[in-house]
C-alpha cells in the first residue's frame, strides 16, 4: 500500500510538471474557454438587445383593407412596427432600423382574386457575422406573423384555394449591409456568412501549424545537443535563420492546403443538404482579391514562423516549446470567435484598434470586403502584415545571431533531480 501510495505520489508530480497539463487542464477551462464564452454572450446579448429597442418599417402602398388588417395584427404583437407613406433610403435609416417590408399596390386585390402577392422585404445589418444574422430572422419574423395573420382571415372567410392558405404571399428577400453600402441577395449574403464561418478555421489551423512546427524545430536541436553543432557550420546564422522560416512556412502552407481540401470535402458531402435551406459553399474571388490575400497569406506565414521560432529560441526543449506555442496561438482562437458572431466595427474604438493592429485579423476578415471591391482594406493588411513580420523577424534575427541562442532559456516546472 505504501509503495502504491509513494507511485502514484511520483505519477502526479510528473503530470504537473508537464507543460500540456498546464495548458489544457488549467488555461483552456479556466481562462480561454470564459472569454470565449463572453465573447459569444456579448454577441448575442446585442443582438437580443437590438431586437427590443430596434423598429421595423412597413410601407403600405396598397392601403386596403387587407394590408390595413394585417397592420393591425401586427400592432396587437407588442413589436416596435412603424409605419410609413414612403420607401425610406437605407443609406440613412437610423441605426435603430432593423428592416423595411414593402406592401405593393395591387396587393389586397391581389389577395381576394385568390393570387398570390408578393411583398418585398429588407432587413438591415450592420455587417456579415452570425450574431447579426439573428437581426435578419427577426425581421423574417415579422413576415411570418404577417402571413399568420392572413391565414386566420382566409379561415374566416372560407372558400380559400388551399395552396393559398398554406402561403398567403410571398416575398422577396433583400440584405442591405450598413458597412458596405450595398444591398444583397440572400444567396450572396448566406455565401459570405459561410465562408465567414468557414475561413477564420483554416487560418486558425495554419497559424497553429506554422507556429508549432517553428517551435519544434529549435526545440529539438536542443533538447538533442545538435544546436551547438550547426552553429559551427561555415553558414551564416541568418542563412540558417531564414532556412527554417522557409522551411516551417512550406510544411504549414502544405498543411493549411490538406486542410482545406479535406473540409471542402466533409462540407461537399452534406452540400445538397445545405442546399436546400438556401446555403452554398461556393467560393467567389476576383483575381485582384486572390493577389491581395496570398500576399497577406505569405506575410502572415512569415510572422508565424518568426513567432514560433522567437518560442523556440527562449524554451529549453521540445516540451516548453509545444506549450508555450499553444500559448501563443490562443489569442487566434478568441479572434476566430470574435470574427465569426460579432461585428468588430460595433466595438469600442480602443477595441478595434487591438484588434486591428493584430496582423491576422485581415487575413480572417478578408473574405468579407471581396464582394464590395474594398481592397484598401487589403492593402491595409498588407502593410500591416509587413510591419510585424520585419518586427519579428528583426526580433528573433537578434537573437539568433548573438550568444543568447544558447543561453535563453525558460522551462516549466522545476528541473528533475538527476
Amino acid at each position: 500500500m505504501g509503495s502504491l501510495l509513494i507511485l502514484v505520489k511520483k505519477e502526479i508530480k510528473e503530470t504537473i510538471r508537464n507543460p500540456r497539463f498546464i495548458v489544457f487542464t488549467v488555461v483552456l477551462p479556466l481562462i480561454l474557454y470564459p472569454v470565449i464564452g463572453l465573447i459569444m454572450t456579448q454577441a448575442f446579448t446585442s443582438v437580443s438587445e437590438k431586437t427590443k429597442t430596434g423598429m421595423v418599417i412597413v410601407v403600405d402602398y396598397d392601403r386596403s383593407n387587407i394590408s390595413e388588417y394585417i397592420l393591425n395584427s401586427l400592432s396587437n404583437t407588442g413589436m416596435n412596427v412603424v409605419t410609413m407613406d414612403r420607401e425610406p433610403d437605407l443609406e440613412n435609416v437610423d441605426d435603430n432600423v432593423l428592416g423595411v417590408i414593402i406592401i405593393p399596390e395591387g396587393f389586397g386585390e391581389r389577395f381576394l382574386n385568390g393570387e398570390r402577392p408578393i411583398i418585398r422585404v429588407y432587413s438591415v445589418i450592420n455587417s456579415v457575422s452570425i450574431s447579426e444574422q439573428g437581426l435578419m430572422s427577426f425581421v423574417f419574423g415579422i413576415v411570418s406573423i404577417m402571413k399568420d395573420a392572413l391565414k386566420t382571415l382566409m379561415a374566416q372567410m372560407g372558400g380559400i384555394d388551399p395552396a393559398l392558405l398554406a402561403n398567403p404571399f410571398n416575398e422577396e428577400r433583400q440584405i442591405y449591409v450598413r458597412n458596405w453600402h450595398r444591398t444583397l441577395t440572400e444567396r450572396d449574403l448566406n455565401a459570405v456568412a459561410m465562408q465567414v464561418m468557414f475561413w477564420p478555421w483554416i487560418m486558425f489551423s495554419m497559424i497553429i501549424s506554422v507556429v508549432q512546427l517553428s517551435a519544434t524545430f529549435l526545440g529539438e536541436e536542443k533538447e538533442q545537443k545538435t544546436l551547438e553543432i550547426l552553429l559551427t557550420f561555415p553558414v551564416r546564422r541568418t542563412t540558417i535563420l531564414f532556412s527554417k522560416v522557409v522551411g516551417s512556412s512550406i510544411l504549414a502552407i502544405l498543411a493549411a492546403v490538406f486542410y482545406t481540401v479535406g473540409f471542402l470535402i466533409y462540407l461537399n458531402s452534406f452540400s445538397t443538404m445545405i442546399g436546400e435551406f438556401g446555403l452554398t459553399i461556393e467560393f467567389i474571388l476576383d483575381p485582384i482579391s486572390i493577389v491581395l490575400t496570398g500576399v497577406i497569406f505569405f506575410l502572415a506565414l512569415l510572422f508565424s514562423a518568426a513567432l514560433g521560432l522567437t518560442v523556440s529560441v527562449i524554451a529549453q526543449d521540445t516540451r516548453s516549446a509545444e506549450s508555450l506555442a499553444t500559448a501563443v496561438v490562443m489569442p487566434t482562437m478568441m479572434l476566430a470567435f470574435i470574427v465569426m458572431f460579432m461585428d468588430i466595427s460595433s466595438l469600442p474604438t480602443l477595441a478595434q484598434a487591438i484588434l486591428y493592429a493584430f496582423p491576422y485579423t485581415y487575413l480572417m476578415e478578408g473574405l468579407k470586403y471581396v464582394y464590395i471591391g474594398r481592397y484598401d482594406f487589403f492593402l491595409i493588411g498588407i502593410i500591416d502584415n509587413l510591419l510585424a513580420a520585419i518586427v519579428m523577424l528583426a526580433l528573433v534575427s537578434k537573437i539568433f545571431t548573438s550568444e543568447r541562442i544558447l543561453t535563453m532559456k525558460i522551462r516549466f516546472g522545476k528541473r528533475r533531480a538527476t
